[in-house]
Formats: C-alpha cells, sequence, structure tokens
C-alpha cells in the first residue's frame, strides 16, 4: 500500500500545473476504467460416510479429493463504473466521502482429474460480477493536484461453485453458492485538476469480501438416492481483489 502511494504522489509531480488555487469543495461525479485481479481460497471438507472408519476406500477417495479442492484461483478481468461524492476542503486538506459501482467481466474455473480407488473429476468456479464502495477519502493538495487515501465498506456479488463427479458412477456432489457479500476496502488515489470543473484520476483500490459457503450433498439417480445422500460436504470460498482504474471526474462546486 505505501508503495502505491508513493507511485500515486510521483504521478502528480509530472503533471502540468498551469494554475494555482482549485477549489476541491462540493459534489462530484466520476466515471473509470480499468483492471482488476480476483483472489479465491478455498477450504472444503468433506463428510459422513467420506470419513467413515469402517470403510477405508472412502477415505482414501476422500484424501486424494481435498488437496484438488483446497486451491487457490486467480483471475484478471475489466473493470469499469461510475462514481459520486462530495468533498470539503481547509486549506491544504481535502476530506470527502465516496460511493462507486463497478461492473467486472472475470470469470474463473478449473477442472481436474484425479483416481484413488474410484475416478473423479473436479469442478471448481468462481465469478465476482460486480462491486460496490461507500469510502471516505483524506487527501492534501499540491498545485492543482489532490493525493488521498481511502477507506470503508464494500460489497459484491461472489458466485463460486464445487462439483465432485464420479467418472464410473453417477454420482454427482455439488456445492454453490450466489450471494451479494459485505467486506472492507483501502486504497489510494491522486486527482489532477484539468480547470474548476474537470479532473483526472487514477486509484487503487484493495477489496476484501470475506467468505461465501455451502454445503453439499450426494445425489444418485434410483435406487442409490439413500446411499449416496449420507456422502455430504462443506464448501467456503475467501474472495478478495485488487483493481487499478483511470477517470475523469466533474465537480458541481462547493458553498
Amino acid at each position: 500500500m505505501r508503495r502505491v502511494a508513493v507511485l500515486l504522489a510521483s504521478l502528480t509531480w509530472c503533471l502540468p500545473a498551469a494554475a494555482q488555487g482549485v477549489d476541491w469543495r462540493g459534489a462530484y461525479v466520476a466515471g473509470f476504467a480499468g483492471a482488476a485481479w480476483t483472489d479465491s481460497s478455498f477450504n472444503s471438507e468433506l463428510s459422513g460416510e467420506w470419513g467413515n472408519t469402517l470403510n477405508p476406500l472412502n477415505q482414501i477417495d476422500r484424501d486424494a479429493i481435498l488437496p484438488l479442492l483446497n486451491r487457490g484461483m486467480s483471475s484478471t478481468s475489466a473493470a469499469g463504473g461510475v462514481g459520486v461524492g462530495y468533498n470539503w476542503q481547509v486549506e491544504r486538506f481535502v476530506l470527502g466521502v465516496e460511493a462507486d459501482y463497478s461492473a467486472l467481466d472475470g470469470k474463473d474455473s478449473t477442472t481436474a482429474e484425479v483416481t484413488a480407488v474410484s475416478p473423479y473429476r473436479l469442478e471448481t468456479s468462481t465469478d465476482v460480477d460486480w462491486v460496490g464502495t461507500a469510502r471516505g477519502r483524506l487527501g492534501i493538495t499540491f498545485d492543482r493536484s489532490l493525493v488521498y487515501v481511502t477507506g470503508g465498506l464494500a460489497f459484491g456479488a461472489v458466485k463460486f461453485s464445487q462439483s465432485i463427479v464420479q467418472l464410473n458412477f453417477p454420482y454427482v456432489e455439488t456445492g454453490s453458492s450466489n450471494d451479494t457479500k459485505t467486506g472492507w476496502v483501502l486504497g489510494a488515489g491522486a486527482e489532477h485538476a484539468l480547470d474548476e470543473a474537470w479532473s483526472i484520476r487514477v486509484q487503487y483500490l484493495h477489496v476484501d469480501l470475506g467468505s461465501a459457503s455451502s454445503g453439499s450433498v450426494g445425489i444418485c439417480p434410483s435406487p442409490y438416492e439413500a446411499i449416496c445422500a449420507v456422502y455430504t460436504g462443506s464448501h467456503k470460498v475467501d474472495v478478495a481483489l485488487d483493481s487499478v482504474t483511470a477517470g475523469i471526474s466533474y465537480r458541481f462546486g462547493g458553498p
């Protein structure tokens, strides 16, 4: 985070400063676009008949499957959105609030096969459709530029799915979730005023959306439903993302 703040501060000194005394007060709207990097970390368990000590063959399968379920995944996607905010200014110091919405187009999935006692295909996918934040901003001005740190609440639509498909028998066990999660966000940014109304900006945000979880139950066709239903599991994923965006803002002016 410190390196990003230093980089953003350095960028402002490279921009032209044809005028002094920009007033950052008042409401503004912004549009931005860039890239996001999403990291997902899974922690799954297989329970019920998977751990039956009287049937060690199930435990052999479980021990082969779990390492392929409990893994990390990363994806890169485009990000773009809009934001609104309001600034107060006291001499060189700017205090503000901002809310934004970003749409993401990234989805990641993996498939692996393993054979222990029985052969299995393991399917994992994650997707973060959108992210919104509600943040405070604290900055300091340099001529026509503003450098700030920011932080607050984050919201996002998190989807995930994990499936165990037995290849020599029609057995499937799936855990999935599609929910809006709440977390936190920290970041830093810089703006440079083109005139009294328009400014360009660059911003880095780290968003932690916490975890999403789901249970799972084995499913088989008739007449094996009851036999397969005793194979159960739990699936949890922790999701975080980093984004770097550039954009433009229009200030309506303060009192």
